[in-house]
């Protein structure tokens, strides 16, 4: 018995050992295999990882102290919650030629510029949120890069990492992975992802074609289709935001494209789709394309000037928020600006006033002070809700009246004069237009309550007629739209 349990003491202590030796081994076949396991990763990123380029000297110190003062003051003067802007970027390289290609420097020098106007940088899916009926988010931008480009991993992500900023790389996966080292690979666009720094979403699989034939629903949701179905096969995560192929629609309809992502952006629309609430209604928001030639200050008072701002504003003296019908800034020599005496050619003249910023404005009063009216002469034209469901007045020297959206028109005879002061109030669907204080007209908009700001315009019998004179012009929020009986539905 006593041999027994001497083989059975021997026996428990012999465990620990073998435990031990056995741990050894196996530390010892990491320690031996760990520079193989790495080698092994390396060579399988071989030619499919480009070496990242160091970010330039930073563009703070070579801006000056009195510029970034003057961001910072151009920032202080905006809200700090407003609709964020989405700002289009293309590739980030050295200089080569392209419009479309932004240099490291100038890049750098962007986001410089925007910090100092206290913007951030909104995630894709932050932006999704606030599509979605979310929260206004703080000051902010959305930045997006079409195409998915090497130049955003090779010199525009060691960028983000010094602004602690973040992007949105679009990718054409049709082509990513197939044209290094133009496009990312999928390695390259693993390694963005993983940074925190970007999120990857869609900007089709196989139709970035410039001239392509227009194509059939069905053929875009299937590349859609496609394109997402290749993120899930490389682990990535479903994208949530779309940016049409050189901002052309095509096949790529409303029902395609709501059905599979949370919005779609574009470049270019009929009217001002900024990201705001009457955007967000239709799920598509227009960007602001950034080029070689932007400069940082050039940016930063664009995208100040699409920042959303409340309805209270003197237009008359912000000249330059103006925009002309074909969407170009107004001269100052131009209507409204210029007074009566002119006798400049054309019939007509428009101008709206900051169609970015205004695109959320509801329960506003508008009040304009107009001169230069005579019998038969010209007329003077006030809209409000520009790029929603506007309501036009035009008041003449001894007639006003108001359109609403649905096309029927209510007309008031006037005292003659040639001046009058005008008052149009909007909220939800009501309108008032109310004519020195004595004449009211109002008018409904049928359908959906929609927002937007203001535009003035002049129209003239003949050569020989004067225009009109604005002399006062000035937009106040109506609190609880007493002028409007009270009726908002906004």
């Amino acid at each position: 018995m006593r041999a027994v349990r001497r083989l059975r003491a021997g026996a428990v202590r012999a465990v620990p050992a073998r435990l031990a030796r056995a741990c050894l081994g196996l530390l010892s076949a990491a320690v031996l295999t760990a520079p193989f396991a790495v080698a092994w990763h390396l060579h399988a990123d071989a030619g499919q990882v480009t070496a990242q380029h160091a970010p330039p000297e930073a563009a703070a110190a070579a801006a000056g102290p009195e510029r970034r003062a003057a961001w910072r003051a151009l920032g202080a003067s905006l809200p700090d919650r407003a609709a964020p802007v989405v700002l289009a970027y293309h590739d980030i390289r050295p200089r080569s030629g392209s419009r479309y290609t932004v240099t490291p420097e100038r890049f750098d020098a962007h986001l410089t510029a925007l910090r100092a106007a206290g913007y951030r940088t909104l995630t894709a899916r932050q932006f999704a949120a606030y599509a979605a009926g979310g929260p206004v988010p703080p000051r902010s931008v959305l930045l997006t890069f079409d195409d998915g480009t090497r130049g955003l991993w090779a010199y525009a992500d060691r960028i983000l990492a010094r602004h602690r900023m973040h992007g949105s790389a679009f990718l054409i996966t049709g082509r990513t992975g197939r044209t290094h080292p133009y496009y990312l690979t999928w390695a390259e666009a693993a390694r963005m992802r993983e940074s925190g720094r970007w999120d990857l979403q869609s900007h089709s699989h196989d139709l970035h074609r410039r001239g392509a034939a227009e194509v059939s629903p069905g053929a875009a949701r299937r590349d859609l289709e496609r394109s997402l179905a290749a993120f899930a096969e490389h682990g990535l995560p479903r994208p949530v935001l779309f940016s049409y192929p050189f901002s052309e629609r095509r096949g790529f309809t409303d029902e395609v494209v709501g059905r599979l992502f949370t919005a779609a952006l574009t470049n270019r629309s009929a009217t001002p789709l900024p990201p705001s609430r009457r955007a967000a209604a239709g799920g598509r928001f227009e960007r602001l394309e950034v080029l070689s030639g932007t400069t940082a200050g050039a940016l930063v008072r664009e995208v100040a000037r699409r920042t959303p701002r409340p309805a209270e504003a003197a237009p008359l003296t912000d000249r330059g928020a103006w925009r002309s019908a074909d969407r170009r800034r107004t001269a100052a020599g131009d209507f409204p600006f210029r007074d009566g005496r002119g006798r400049r050619a054309g019939g007509y003249r428009y101008a709206e006033y900051a169609p970015h910023a205004t695109a959320d404005w509801d329960r506003y009063t508008v009040r304009a002070d107009v001169a230069g009216l005579a019998p038969r002469g010209a007329t003077f034209g006030l809209t409000a809700r520009v790029g929603g469901t506007p309501v036009r007045a035009r008041v003449s020297y001894g007639r006003a009246r108001l359109t609403g959206d649905g096309g029927a028109a209510t007309v008031r005879r006037l005292a003659g004069a040639s001046a009058h002061r005008i008052e149009l109030t909007v909220s939800g669907r009501r309108a008032e237009l109310r004519v020195d204080g004595t004449v009211t007209l109002t008018a409904t908009a049928p359908g959906p309550v929609a927002t937007g700001g203001i535009a003035v315009s002049a129209s003239r019998p003949d050569r020989g007629a004067g225009w009109p004179a604005v002399r006062a012009l000035r937009v106040e929020p109506c609190g609880g739209c007493g002028g409007c009986g009270g009726a908002g539905e906004g």
